[in-house]
């Protein structure tokens, strides 16, 4: 390669002299490796090659139709790769074959595919007339705000899945993330997108000076204004003392009818002890507790006997309501005080499809192959009235999220009555040892940046944690570990972030911005 241009038609020659089934692989293969960009792995280069790979194939791609099959195919492998511990939960089903989990991740990613499709779709028509050699600024600028709206999309509609978005690559520093409490996690992945091409640019020697300038100011930049944020000591409100406790039953022990006592006394045995001396608050995870306890008083007060003067306990349990004639289930949260009486009740709002509901066009489906009992016991869910603010005894206002609930950039808090603080209770038993758990730690450590607010987060099998409003982690319990943190409350941080008031309208006004720049750049370098 003996300059620039020679290695980037070095790139479009190779690709010529690839057969169809080779291009296809080679995407395939692209996507899967992607996957090693996000928790637990956080290996980088992975996403330099997978979006490179992606970008050039599209350009290089015949037509629209071509185009839409190449995103496709990645985005196959991407989410495939990402999302196979979803596959685990089966194993926790005797009567449904392993195998069924992975055609389910598979369907789930042919879903998903279809966003980086598009996003191949849209960067293609809008560079078909232009040269990768001349334009190829420009193209990267149009991927990197494409792919993430695209990623918007994928996160609000039919409910949304925002999954290993593309800004939680930073995960391994905390440094790099504090940039989202300015325009989120969909304005890094801008950013972060334009990071990982940078190679690509730097083959074409026009683009070489101020690429590298523009990339180490922006790696600079995010890194150093993350540092001075992390300056600031976590402080904790006074006269507050939590005892988050991981019991570690797995999810095969939790629900039989005959270890729902056994289960009570452990999680009541774990909240007591030498330890517990002047706990205020004690906090179970979702479905720590199976009986339905808004209708049984006796049981609230047996719970409330391991609780000191003045103190409350949180638990997750399955809450059963006939109030109005029929059957109901909630996913729900309950604030039991040291007298047994109902301090809050939080039924979850945002329910897992296929997970904690069947969608009617699919029920018919699951319900004629005999899977209906893989969800949720074969009962639906009763969707909750919405994200609400308690005020408990003792405590700051609060926001309570159940699980899933957690994952959705702008959509955590009550806007009508802010919290002081986020409580996430969840249950990751269903993925085992894998990549998914670790993965949700995350985007609950991101939630926190991005509101300013500490998220104290209780789960199952892990990973339990305490989270301070810059998303540090100040204390945690391991995953499949059985324990408990004894912690104070950390305080929200003093200035409200950007992100928290304009929500996803920072990261559209960045899309806009670089927008405008790539159109005056497109008109400069076009003959």
């Amino acid at each position: 390669m003996a300059n620039s241009n020679l290695s980037l038609d070095s790139i479009s020659d190779y690709y010529d002299r690839c057969s169809q089934i080779k291009k296809y692989l080679i995407l395939l293969c692209a996507g899967l490796i992607s996957a090693l960009a996000f928790a637990p792995v956080y290996f980088f280069p992975a996403l330099i090659i997978a979006y490179t790979v992606l970008l050039i194939f599209t350009i290089l791609s015949i037509g629209l139709k071509q185009a839409f099959y190449y995103g496709l195919t990645f985005g196959f492998g991407h989410f495939f790769a990402g999302l196979y511990w979803i596959g685990n939960s089966f194993a926790v089903e005797p009567s449904i074959p392993d195998f069924a989990g992975y055609v389910l991740v598979a369907l789930l990613s042919c879903y998903l595919a279809i966003f980086p499709g598009l996003t191949s779709v849209v960067v293609r028509y809008i560079h078909k007339n232009h040269s990768i050699k001349r334009q190829l600024l420009s193209i990267v600028l149009t991927f990197s705000v494409v792919w993430n709206i695209m990623e918007w999309f994928r996160g609000v509609l039919f409910t949304g899945f925002p999954w290993n978005l593309t800004g939680y690559v930073w995960g391994f520093s905390d440094a790099m993330l504090q940039s989202t409490s300015i325009w989120g996690v969909y304005g890094l992945g801008i950013f972060t997108v334009f990071i990982a091409i940078v190679p690509l640019l730097l083959l074409n020697r026009a683009n070489r000076i101020v690429v590298s300038i523009l990339s180490i100011i922006l790696i600079a930049g995010l890194y150093l204004y993350g540092h001075f944020r992390l300056n600031q000591q976590t402080e904790y409100v006074k006269d507050i003392n939590l005892r988050v406790v991981q019991a570690n039953i797995k999810q095969e022990d939790k629900w039989p009818s005959r270890n729902w006592g056994k289960n009570l006394i452990t999680y009541m045995t774990m909240s007591e002890g030498i330890e517990q001396s002047g706990t205020t608050h004690v906090i179970w995870p979702e479905t720590a507790i199976i009986y339905s306890l808004s209708e049984e008083p006796l049981r609230r007060q047996v719970i409330s006997k391991m609780l000191e003067k003045g103190g409350v306990v949180f638990t997750g349990f399955p809450r059963r309501d006939r109030s109005d004639g029929s059957f109901k289930i909630y996913n729900s949260m309950i604030a039991i005080n040291d007298q047994g009486e109902m301090e809050a009740i939080y039924d979850k709002s945002h329910l897992v499809p296929l997970g904690e509901y069947i969608p009617s066009f699919v029920k018919t489906l699951f319900i004629a192959l005999g899977f209906d009992q893989l969800f949720s016991g074969g009962q639906n869910f009763s969707e909750g009235d919405g994200l609400k603010t308690f005020n408990i005894k003792g405590l700051p206002p609060v926001g309570v999220l159940i699980c899933y609930e957690i994952i959705f950039p702008g959509q955590v808090t009550d806007p009508s009555n802010r919290p002081d603080w986020l409580l996430n209770i969840t249950n990751d038993a269903w993925y085992g040892n894998s990549s998914g758990p670790r993965q949700h730690l995350l985007q609950t450590r991101v939630r926190a940046i991005e509101e300013g607010l500490p998220v104290i987060r209780s789960a199952g099998t892990g990973i339990s944690a305490v989270i301070d409003a810059y998303g540090r982690i100040i204390d945690h319990i391991d995953l499949n570990k059985r324990g408990v943190i004894n912690s104070g409350l950390p305080y929200k941080i003093k200035q409200t972030t950007l992100y928290s008031i304009y929500k996803q309208w920072i990261f559209m006004l960045i899309s806009v911005i670089i927008s405008i720049v790539n159109i005056v750049l497109i008109r400069r370098f076009t003959p």
